[in-house]
């Protein structure tokens, strides 16, 4: 691997080794909404800055320290290096465990699931349209060996395995987090050890609503199309598999490792 990747791996090293917490998820599965939220919980109940950036190198994070506000790193490991470097050196990153596992081992991990399809599709037109990863049409991303249906079923396993050994994790669900109040309570006392205010937590879903992160991304990229492809934060949506060509939901109804992967999921509580 190039110079980048390794000085991306070493960055991303200092700052998961010293986070209190991870929280581990495929991409598109609602970290930037996650990260957000508690945020603004982190800030009403420690007094620190309102942001999502919870334990970043880029921030001055003494304060957060002095408040003993929990830091926390949020990861896709190894597609946490899709945008950093080429699509053929990112093509070389089959894994078959993750690769930052030594750290995850001695922190407490958060694991935020979300269909793999689902989050696929919500990927694909991400690489497509915003960082222009990929080029090809669905059935060439389903077949991609990175970004795949194999590999899509491997990182699904390889979390479900980390999780099985984990002594000290806890389990969110895209889904659940969308309807109901109990995992964000749940998220709140396993990063803080503390009883949650409900007033305060309602105040930052409120806050950190859909609507409102898009508004402040359209006014940040100065975009005045609420459904332009440029924008990051999109509105996620669910059994998007039906919509595909019924050639593509045969292949994915047919891959056991994908059954299994989904399996693994909602065995996951």
């Amino acid at each position: 691997m190039p110079n980048d990747y390794r000085q991306r791996q070493a960055l991303l090293s200092q700052e998961y080794n010293q986070a209190d917490a991870i929280c581990i998820s495929y991409p598109k599965c609602g970290r930037t909404w996650v990260r957000h939220v508690l945020g603004h919980y982190f800030h009403k109940l420690y007094g620190v800055e309102n942001t999502h950036r919870l334990n970043s190198l880029k921030e001055n994070i003494s304060a957060r320290k002095k408040a003993n506000c929990p830091l926390v790193s949020f990861t896709h490991d190894n597609h946490s290096f899709a945008s950093e470097i080429s699509n053929d050196e990112f093509g070389r990153l089959e894994i078959d465990k993750f690769i930052f596992e030594e750290i995850y081992k001695n922190k407490k991990l958060i694991f935020l699931m979300r269909d793999p399809i689902d989050a696929s599709m919500s990927y694909y037109k991400m690489c497509v349209n915003m960082t222009q990863k990929f080029s090809g049409s669905y059935e060439q991303w389903f077949d991609h060996p990175v970004f795949g249906l194999d590999a899509l079923a491997k990182w699904y396993i390889i979390a479900f395995d980390l999780w099985q050994k984990h002594p000290y994790s806890i389990v969110l669900h895209y889904e659940n987090l969308k309807q109901e109040r109990y995992e964000w309570r749940n998220l709140i006392k396993f990063t803080t050890g503390q009883d949650v205010n409900n007033e305060w937590l309602n105040e930052a879903l409120q806050a950190r609503d859909f609507k409102k992160l898009k508004q402040q991304e359209m006014k940040a990229k100065n975009i005045e199309d609420p459904n332009s492809d440029k924008l990051f934060v999109r509105q996620g949506g669910r059994d998007y598999q039906f919509t595909l060509p019924e050639n593509i939901q045969d292949k994915i109804k047919n891959h056991k490792q994908l059954d299994r992967a989904r399996q693994c999921v909602e065995s996951m509580v």
